[in-house]
């Protein structure tokens, strides 16, 4: 049977898998790879290591096709977002710049003097911060790193660079360009308008596709002759929306490093400032994203730091929020780690617990942890109630930290909404194959594909509500709590920016 191999890559590991005509997801192979922390407040990636572990997963997965079949189209899903810089032949000049990069912050400023910010917003349908739109680390690379921009041919991101290694051609599909912070997200085109202020050299910008567009062929080195066609693909998010067959006035949520409402319209005008906005895979349609950003991570960090050091395994984090009560023995946890974007985006918050006694317990630390995350994402949905005018009793539930159960239970009281955790985890790789199922013939359009595979359901959960009144109460003390320590946030960045400084300086002098 023929398939089609879709690649996602995340922030924190690499997926390829297959998918046959009748829309079945099967041959998954997987491996991690590491951020790079050169400096406080950088997060690179190493792009030519990247492209190695996705080539060995590529072999991996097209070996076990090749018996049942063969391959029709490959195709692509990546993290967003992220910018490289890659010379004539497609190689990187240097690391690529995670969206969580802070180095830009002075170009961010720079552009906001350039350009009211309104306008701004009318234009790319985003605010601008640092890193999160790439335009800023453009404009770092450009201030800091001359002699090797002049050597770029061409700027783009993660999917820019795996594209060119799939299909010798440089591109960015539509989703991703949504990002970038010079695009014009309703329109469809980069803006002059923005980059000739901004200085930036057209030249220099990857052709925009739409992700249902066949960009390229791609020969693979050992296992065929054959020239199979390369869809430009989508950004992880948007592919998992597709997954999941999200129509107009609906959403999901993801679950991952981060944690996402996105939301669905039709309406661009509606698009919020607070949220990350961009364009859908099916044209004239937006997806609007309510991301937090550290919630998965926040978890990662307590089992990392407290509970993988005493044995514990992974099934710990199922259990041991049991030992407490709602309410968390009155502790309460700002799951701001590194920054936070929606709805509060401020780069200098930091995670902080809050309330804690004598008689507080690990398992009241970690119940503040999960109850932390989920009234953040009540402070987002009461935006999409009030801004887009949506209010919904249900709604899916995808991505690794979905699975945990006691955490999506937590999150169901507190919004009051019935949750249906979905066992397609892999979305980003099945939502990259069923747009290249439609673009090649196996599906007459991507909702009727989407509709063949959405009834995949674990298990739906309902609100407790028992706890409903308790947890209604303790979101009120929770939206004072940011409010309170803002000024000490930007004040502890200061200093700690300072302090930093001091540090380097002495290793300079001591060196």
């Amino acid at each position: 049977m023929s398939h089609i191999i879709g690649i996602d890559i995340g922030t924190s590991g690499i997926k390829v898998g297959a998918m046959n005509r009748a829309g079945e997801l099967g041959f998954l192979e997987y491996q991690p790879y590491s951020l790079l922390y050169p400096k406080m407040g950088w997060v690179e990636i190493d792009l030519e290591d990247i492209w190695n572990r996705t080539k060995t997963l590529l072999l991996k997965v097209w070996q076990q096709v090749e018996p049942a079949g063969k391959v029709d189209a490959i195709s692509l899903s990546t993290f967003c977002n992220s910018s490289v810089f890659l010379n004539k032949e497609g190689e990187p000049l240097y690391p690529g710049l995670l969206y969580l990069d802070q180095r830009s912050k002075a170009e961010a400023d720079w552009i906001k003097k350039q350009i009211n910010e309104e306008r701004l917003f009318e234009v790319t349908k985003n605010r601008l911060e640092p890193g999160m739109y790439t335009v800023t680390t453009h404009l770092w690379f450009k201030n800091h790193h001359p002699e090797l921009y002049d050597q770029t041919y061409k700027w783009g991101n993660l999917s820019t660079f795996i594209l060119h290694k799939l299909s010798g051609n440089f591109v960015m599909d539509w989703t991703q360009s949504s990002f970038t912070g010079i695009y014009d997200v309703e329109n469809y085109h980069w803006s002059p308008e923005l980059y000739e202020k901004m200085g930036i050299d057209r030249d220099k910008l990857p052709d925009v596709v739409d992700p249902c567009s066949i960009i390229g062929e791609y020969v693979h080195p050992f296992l065929s002759t054959e020239r199979i066609p390369v869809i430009a693909g989508a950004a992880d998010t948007a592919c998992s929306a597709a997954a999941l067959g999200i129509g107009v006035n609906e959403m999901f949520e993801s679950v991952g490093t981060s944690n996402v409402f996105t939301v669905c319209t039709d309406r661009p005008a509606l698009l919020d400032k607070r949220f990350l906005n961009r364009c859908h895979i099916i044209k004239n349609r937006w997806l609007s994203h309510g991301a937090m950003s550290f919630p998965g991570a926040a978890i990662q960090w307590f089992y990392e730091q407290f509970l993988k050091p005493e044995g514990h395994s992974k099934e710990v984090l199922e259990d041991l929020c049991k030992q407490s009560v709602p309410g968390s023995r009155g502790v309460f946890f700002l799951p701001y780690m590194q920054g936070e974007r929606a709805p509060i985006w401020d780069p200098n918050a930091r995670g902080v617990f809050a309330g804690i006694h004598l008689n507080t317990t690990k398992a009241d630390m970690f119940r503040a942890v999960l109850e932390g995350c989920a009234f953040g994402l009540k402070q987002i949905n009461e935006i999409i109630e009030s801004k887009y005018q949506l209010h919904t009793e249900s709604y899916q539930s995808i991505g690794g930290g979905a699975k945990n159960r006691e955490w999506a239970q937590i999150k169901s009281t507190v919004l009051n909404k019935e949750v249906q955790i979905k066992d397609v985890s892999e979305t980003g790789v099945l939502g990259t194959c069923l747009l290249a199922g439609t673009v090649i013939g196996y599906f007459s359009s991507l909702e009727k594909a989407a509709m063949e595979i959405r009834n995949n359901t674990i298990y739906t959960l309902q609100p407790d509500l028992s706890h409903q009144t308790l947890y209604n109460d303790l979101y009120k003390v929770f939206n004072e709590l940011y409010p309170s320590l803002k000024s000490f946030f930007a004040l502890s960045n200061r200093q700690n920016s300072e302090t930093g400084k001091k540090v380097e300086e002495d290793k300079a002098v001591i060196i």
